[in-house]
């Protein structure tokens, strides 16, 4: 008679035969142990994980029972453990040589983890290190019961309001007397608005043709004021302001005046959205990539690209009670001016960054703040004449003054949905009733598209019953 059984690893089993023994024999006494108790009763003992077969004789050296012994780790307080911390799930442990295997099913990945982490700690022994056996391996099997698919709705907002003023003026003369000639010149900058690529404040010129040296004039004789054009621009508002001057034979005075006042608003709003399945990354690009280029060692010239635009990747995780983690990382970027660098007359050109990155929980439709800044920059400067910039009305002859306020405002939300497909015929699209106009409409009327009338539909038939009568 031959059976196959199975010892736990460390544990016993009680063999018993129905005739009195002379041997036992036992092919690896390294994995089994067989210790005799009476004549008719044995204990195996399983000492290490591995197979090995014994051999029952009686007195006559006939054969009483042949046995296939598979010594393993016992599993069985595993599967106590694991349906007491995670309740309702319906897992089941077998180990095959120095692999445990989780096989069933559980509600959420959540609990696929757990579990898988749960076993990788039940699977270390007190076997040596040394010992190859000392440590099984855990192979996750588990199917998760309906995985969920998420959608995550990020809206980035942001408002900056900035306040420009500035006033400056800037005065040259020339008077000659006989063989002495003496030149004034003030030149009071309007450097905050000049770092920003606003311009910068004309500078009298002191020839006989005007004012400025890209000018036109036209100077008459004494008292006749010289009215002429300031010239090319020196910024985005380099011909802003008065210029003037006075000029009688070779005595020369002139004027420039900068008086500017402007206020600004940006808002900018990115609302993208992505859908994941449960416990896998998504990720959500719309913009662009600009050419980098670099120089090595060798002078040999590489381009490589870096992304800009709207970007969005999370990984979400359907937890039980209808709440999702999510591992969110959003980004706003947009090429500027603004600390561009300028390498063999190529411009580089910087980024513009708003970026968020965490780690959140919240129910199905729930938002939260993931993120916001506000910021309030003023920036005030007054370049002028010593002394004389000081002086009580008559000083702002001989000053300019220089103002920027800058303010910024921007929040980061978000929201996820637990989503299921639907019908196609359910969805809209952007583009749905967009159609080209004719030649007629797009010359004539400016349309680039059609335009449809609303149309109305009129009731038949007319009203019945109690209709305009109050019934008591």
């Amino acid at each position: 008679m031959q059976k196959t059984i199975t010892i736990g690893r460390n544990k016993s089993l009680l063999v018993e035969v129905p005739r009195d023994l002379r041997d036992v024999i036992v092919s690896n006494p390294e994995i089994v142990d067989a210790v005799v108790q009476t004549s008719n009763r044995v204990y195996l003992i399983g000492k290490k994980n591995g197979q090995a077969n014994a051999f029952f004789f009686d007195t006559n050296g006939e054969r009483i029972i042949t046995l296939e012994i598979q010594v393993e780790q016992d599993t069985r307080s595993l599967d106590i453990l694991l349906a007491r911390l995670i309740p309702g799930s319906r897992i089941k442990t077998e180990v095959l040589n120095d692999t445990i295997i989780l096989t069933g099913s559980v509600a959420n990945p959540i609990d696929s983890t757990r579990a898988a982490e749960i076993a990788s700690r039940f699977a270390v022994t007190d076997q040596p290190q040394s010992d190859k056996t000392s440590k099984l391996k855990v192979i996750n099997m588990l199917a998760v019961e309906g995985e969920e698919q998420v959608m995550l709705r990020v809206t980035i907002a942001e408002v900056q309001r900035s306040l420009l003023k500035q006033f400056g003026i800037n005065i040259g003369a020339s008077i000659n007397a006989g063989n002495f000639a003496t030149s004034i010149l003030t030149s009071n900058a309007l450097p905050l608005t000049a770092a920003a690529g606003l311009g910068t404040l004309p500078v009298p010129g002191l020839g006989t043709q005007g004012l400025d040296p890209g000018a036109t004039a036209n100077c008459g004789t004494l008292g006749v004021l010289c009215n002429y054009n300031a010239g090319p621009s020196t910024g985005t508002f380099g011909n802003s302001g008065l210029n003037g001057g006075w000029s009688s034979g070779s005595q020369r005075i002139s004027h420039a005046l900068r008086a500017l006042e402007r206020n600004g608003l940006v808002r900018t709003l990115a609302e993208p959205n992505l859908t994941a399945v449960s416990g896998e990354p998504a990720k959500f690009l719309a913009g662009g990539e600009y050419p980098i280029p670099m120089v090595d060692s060798q002078g040999s010239i590489s381009v490589t690209y870096k992304e800009f635009g709207v970007g969005l990747a999370f990984t979400p995780i359907v937890m039980s009670g209808g709440r999702i983690s999510l591992k969110i990382e959003t980004e706003v970027s947009e090429l500027t001016n603004s600390g561009a660098v300028t390498l063999s007359n190529i411009s580089i050109p910087a980024l513009k960054k708003r970026q968020a990155k965490s780690t959140v929980e919240l129910p199905s439709g729930g938002t939260i703040a993931l993120a916001g800044l506000m910021s309030n920059d003023t920036r005030q400067n007054i370049d002028g004449f010593p002394g004389l910039k000081n002086l009580p009305v008559l000083g702002t002859l001989f000053r300019s003054r220089d103002y920027i306020n800058q303010q910024t405002e921007l929040v980061v939300i978000v929201t996820p949905y637990i989503v299921r497909p639907t019908a196609r015929k359910k969805l809209g699209l952007p583009s749905d009733g967009l159609h080209a106009a004719t030649d007629a409409r797009a010359n004539f009327l400016g349309h680039l598209n059609r335009i449809y009338g609303k149309t109305t539909t009129v009731p038949t038939g007319g009203l019945k019953d109690g209709v305009g009568f109050i019934v008591e």
